[in-house]
């Protein structure tokens, strides 16, 4: 009795690991089911014998899901590649924290009260040479202004010190008023004296040739010596500035020179350079411009003025 009881048990053992082997489901992560049992297992994968009787294409380890990794574990054939893929099930009692004690630090040191805001990093003193360069940068604009709209550079840079930008915006905004103040001074200059001769008298006989040209211009300041030789001016004996052009050779301001005077030129000479001008076409305080026969408007600082001649245009 004994004997057949264990033999049945193992038979009945037995078939029942057949049924499972036979009847088992490898399930893939995608979804899909191979129904069957396990034909031949590597480091490649498994391949299973279906229910038809045919192999499935090797299933890759990485594509099986872990309900099919776990079942697999009891297999003695694929136990030795499953089990690296099986994660450890985590223990889901939370690990313990160490409380880390907090102590009081003595004798802390207590730090300066700070200003935040614009001023308090103004006056820093980076905040302050910043404000000193904008300063002297909104001195230079007002400078440049001055020059350029012909105004008083103190007036005006006085006023951007006092208006920061707003000063010299006031002024840049305003028209030029140097070139009507220039014509009003040509045009009373004019009216007073001119480099023009007096009429002769009829019984007189004309002179000829540059002699007469500068002989009949003694008359006016400036004009050549009475033996017809150019009249020269020189830095040292004479201040180069707006008046003396207005008074030495007011009749250069005209847009159309008369008879007497057209033979005339100036001859201006300032550094390095000569410039030979038969009219003024404008000037301001610091320059004067000049028409050449050729028709070329040209600037000529005063500062850069070293002599100025006047003398017949053929005289050399």
């Amino acid at each position: 009795m004994l004997w057949f009881r264990h033999i049945g048990c193992l038979l009945l053992g037995g078939l029942m690991l057949l049924l499972t082997a036979t009847g088992a489901e490898f399930k893939l992560i995608t979804g899909d089911v191979y129904r069957g049992e396990l034909s031949a297992a590597d480091d490649d994968g498994i391949v299973v014998r279906l229910e038809t009787g045919e192999f499935s294409p090797r299933i890759d380890w990485a594509k099986l899901s872990d309900e099919t990794l776990k079942a697999l574990a009891g297999n003695p054939r694929a136990q030795r590649f499953v089990e690296p893929l099986i994660e450890p099930e985590v223990d889901p009692a939370p690990a313990t924290v160490r409380e880390i004690p907090i102590r009081p630090v003595a004798n802390r040191i207590t730090l300066p009260e700070t200003k935040r805001g614009l001023m308090a990093a103004l006056t820093t003193p980076n905040g302050l040479i910043l404000l000193l360069a904008l300063f002297f940068a909104n001195l230079y604009a007002g400078y440049q202004v001055a020059r350029f709209k012909w105004r008083p550079v103190a007036l005006v840079c006085g006023l951007s010190a006092v208006l920061p930008v707003l000063g010299w915006v006031i002024f840049l905004v305003l028209p030029r008023q140097a070139a009507a103040e220039v014509e009003n001074a040509t045009e009373a200059a004019v009216a007073q004296t001119s480099v023009s001769a007096p009429s002769s008298a009829p019984s007189e006989a004309p002179r000829s040739g540059a002699a007469a040209a500068l002989g009949l211009s003694k008359s006016a300041a400036g004009g050549g010596a009475a033996d017809g030789s150019p009249k020269v001016f020189k830095r040292g004996e004479t201040t180069f500035n707006r008046r003396f052009f207005e008074t030495q050779f007011p009749s250069f301001f005209r847009v159309i020179a008369t008879d007497a005077d057209r033979d005339l030129v100036i001859d201006i000479a300032a550094g390095k350079h000569s410039v030979v001008a038969n009219r003024i076409s404008r000037i301001s305080a610091n320059e004067v411009h000049v028409k050449t026969p050729t028709g070329e408007e040209v600037g000529v600082p005063f500062g850069e003025v070293s002599q100025v001649t006047l003398r017949h245009k053929d005289a050399a």
